[in-house]
């Protein structure tokens, strides 16, 4: 989808935002790999979200980290298949 004129976003960035957490959530960042625009941002932050404990996912395009707040300590094979299913890799 990206080069196409339908809406991929590659060129847009938006500012983060901090998501609210509670004082006990456990935050943790994971490298990806392949992530290239908003697209694929989106695309692995909706198979994160659905992992349970989830909170909030944030993802950065540009260095291809992914900020995962959860109410506590995940599973890295969960993260890893919900990246998987997205169709890219976490770095390890």
């Amino acid at each position: 989808m990206c080069g196409s004129d339908t809406a991929c976003a590659c060129a847009t960035t938006t500012p983060a935002t901090e998501p609210a957490t509670a004082p006990d959530d456990t935050r943790t960042v994971y490298q990806v790999a392949g992530m290239t625009c908003g697209g694929c941002a989106g695309r692995v932050s909706k198979q994160l979200t659905d992992v349970p404990g989830v909170r909030d996912v944030s993802v950065d395009v540009a260095t291809g980290a992914v900020t995962v707040t959860s109410a506590a300590a995940l599973d890295d094979d969960s993260v890893a298949a919900a990246v998987a299913a997205a169709g890219y890799q976490l770095v390890h």
